[in-house]
């Protein structure tokens, strides 16, 4: 199963929110924009915001985690038959798994860090400047 997770946490860093906020950065980038402007890009809003330690300035989004949960097991069962037939608890397990693997491969090869919270939400972020 944890080659399945590898897998798959790679195959959900190409969807289309993860491309959202890497144009989101070089846009940001690109116009000079300041802390609390929203920038859309496709069906997505995403913030420039001061990064943690108010050096420098971020493209935030925040989105359910139970929207990327189910983006992973869709991924999951088109590479692995039997996720599909995965009963509640197996899911559970698999993502907690998951999702640290994503937020490993993000900030490995796109620069994106990625957090759980606030609440049942995730939290992604992209450097613009430092």
């Amino acid at each position: 199963m944890k080659d399945l997770t590898g897998k798959a946490a790679a195959k959900v860093s190409q969807g289309e929110v993860f491309q959202a906020i890497s144009y989101a950065a070089l846009k940001a980038r690109a116009a000079r924009s300041s802390p609390n402007q929203i920038l859309q890009v496709g069906d997505f809003e995403l913030i420039v915001a001061h990064d943690e330690n108010g050096e420098g300035l971020v493209v935030q989004m925040i989105l359910p985690q139970a929207d990327l949960a189910a983006i992973a097991i869709q991924r999951a069962g088109e590479m692995d038959g039997s996720a599909r037939d995965w009963n509640d608890r197996v899911q559970r397990e698999w993502l907690d798994s998951f999702f640290p693997e994503l937020a490993r491969y993000l900030a490995r090869w796109q620069g994106i860090t990625m957090r759980l919270g606030p609440g049942e939400n995730v939290t992604l972020e992209k450097a613009v400047s430092r």
